[in-house]
C-alpha cells in the first residue's frame, strides 16, 4: 500500500513588496539625453542633482539608501513627465516601474493610430483559410479609396526634458528600473 501525504505546503508569494520611497520630479533637467541611473554613494547622490541643475537635498545615508534617477531627455514641447508607478521588492531586488507621460492630444493620436476600414466600396470577407482581420478588402473593382490620415498634434511650447530621482530606503538589494510602455 501506498502511503498517504498529508500537510500543507507553503508557497511565499512571488508577487512584489511594496518599498519605502521618496520622489521628486520635474520637467527642465539640465542633461538633454535619454538615462536611468542608480546612486549609491553621496557623490552618485550629488551628481544625479546636478543632471536636474538643482543642489541635491541633505538626506542620503551611504549604505542606508540607494536612488535612482530617471531622465527622459528632451521632448519637443511640454505635457511630458515621469510618472511613478511603484518601488516594491521582487525577488532578490528592488524594481521602479515608470511609464512616460504625454500630452493628451499624443496620447488620442497614438491610440487613433490602428487599422482604419477602407471606404468607397462594398467589403468582402476574407476567403476561408486566411487570418482574421485579412477581411476588409474592397471588392474587386470597386474603386475604393482610402481615407485621409487623421491630423497629429504636435505640442506647442519649449522643449522639456522630464526627470524623476527616486529615494530608495534600503540598500541591502540591488536596483533595476522597468519602464512600462503600454498600460
Amino acid at each position: 500500500m501506498g502511503t498517504a501525504l498529508t500537510g500543507l505546503l507553503v508557497i511565499p508569494p512571488v508577487f512584489a513588496q511594496s518599498v519605502e520611497a521618496r520622489h521628486w520630479q520635474g520637467a527642465a533637467a539640465v542633461t538633454r539625453q535619454p538615462e536611468h541611473v542608480v546612486a549609491t554613494t553621496v557623490a552618485e547622490w550629488r551628481s544625479l542633482w546636478s543632471r536636474v541643475g538643482t543642489p541635491a537635498p541633505d538626506m542620503f545615508e551611504a549604505g542606508r539608501m540607494n536612488a535612482v534617477g530617471i531622465f527622459l531627455g528632451r521632448r519637443g514641447g511640454e505635457g511630458y513627465a515621469v510618472n511613478i508607478l511603484s518601488t516594491a521588492r521582487r525577488r532578490d531586488r528592488i524594481v521602479v516601474v515608470f511609464e512616460e507621460r504625454m500630452p493628451a492630444e499624443m496620447m488620442m493620436a497614438q491610440r487613433g493610430a490602428g487599422p482604419r476600414p477602407v471606404a468607397g466600396g462594398p467589403v468582402m470577407s476574407a476567403p476561408s483559410g486566411l487570418p482574421p482581420g485579412a477581411a476588409g478588402f474592397a471588392a474587386p473593382g470597386a474603386g475604393a479609396s482610402l481615407a485621409p490620415p487623421p491630423p497629429v498634434a504636435r505640442p506647442v511650447g519649449q522643449p522639456t526634458s522630464p526627470w524623476a530621482i527616486i529615494l530608495i530606503n534600503r540598500a541591502d538589494l540591488p536596483v533595476s528600473v522597468e519602464q512600462r510602455l503600454f498600460r
